[in-house]
């Protein structure tokens, strides 16, 4: 079986209308899950407002990074979450 300390990286897209607070309520969800973020790469495009971002991130077990995507996607504004790859 796995061992408890096992974890398991995974890249997720996120794309959401621009607001103030954004990224914060996003790393909020995420220090609460206990993710860590091994890499961000975020772009906003001023026209349209839309803010389209990739990360990379360790997660535990499947079920953490469902519960992740399912708030992460609650979240105001957010229009779409998902696994890349």
């Amino acid at each position: 079986g796995d061992s408890p300390d096992t974890t398991y990286t995974v890249n997720i897209y996120i794309k959401a209308y621009d607001r103030t607070g954004l990224l914060r309520d996003i790393t909020s969800i995420l220090v609460n899950e206990q993710i860590n973020v091994l890499a961000s790469n975020t772009h906003t495009n001023t026209n349209t407002g839309v803010a389209r971002m990739n990360l990379t991130v360790e997660i535990s077990d499947v079920m953490q990074l469902s519960r992740t995507l399912d708030r992460l996607a609650q979240l105001p504004n957010v229009i779409e979450v998902r696994r890349k790859g």
